[in-house]
């Protein structure tokens, strides 16, 4: 899936796997995503494999300074298929950012550090998000990552476990990347 926002429902799950870009008609260049397959491991939860694959030229600048991250974007809560509600949360891994983009609760500082996670070590932003509600977590690498990030996203979510911000058993409704 190239074209912005293609999707394919996954069926007999309660997902999707899409391919949506921010401020794709200014884009030069490509972004896709690519399903592989649902995992279904004996004994542990279903696991969505998947790609996503940047060979963004640039992003053309119109009337502001180009701004923009690579991330992962999830959303948990304590409800199956909740997505909206102020008990749901966001979840953000950037890897890479530019033109002053920023997380939500930069402006407070970091509120922990991981010292160790994917190779390097981390800061953690927090804030509500004023226009849904949600407490968003951002967690940032002290380098950026350039080129291919392979890892297993589940170290992410028991680093924020392990730092009290869900608990084991936190339904993951919504999981975004690019």
């Amino acid at each position: 899936m190239c074209g912005n926002d293609d999707r394919d429902i996954l069926e007999g799950t309660p997902w999707l796997v899409a391919n949506s870009m921010y401020g794709a008609s200014a884009m030069v260049g490509s972004h896709c995503t690519s399903f592989d397959r649902v995992e279904n491991p004996p004994g542990e939860n279903p696991r969505v494999v998947f790609t996503s694959d940047s060979a963004i030229e640039y992003v053309a600048n119109t009337l502001t300074l180009s701004t923009g991250n690579i991330c992962f974007d999830f959303i948990l809560s304590p409800a199956k298929g909740d997505f909206t509600s102020p008990s749901a949360q966001e979840l953000m891994l950037w890897l890479q950012w530019e033109g002053g983009q920023l997380p939500i609760g930069w402006d407070r500082g970091p509120v922990a550090t991981i010292p160790s996670l994917f190779g390097t070590s981390w800061k953690l932003y927090e804030d509500i998000n004023t226009g849904n509600g949600m407490t968003v977590h951002s967690l940032l690498p002290d380098t950026q990552f350039s080129g291919s990030f392979e890892r297993d996203l589940k170290e992410w979510f028991e680093a924020l476990i392990g730092l009290g911000r869900f608990e084991e058993g936190t339904f993951v409704n919504v999981g975004n990347a690019g």
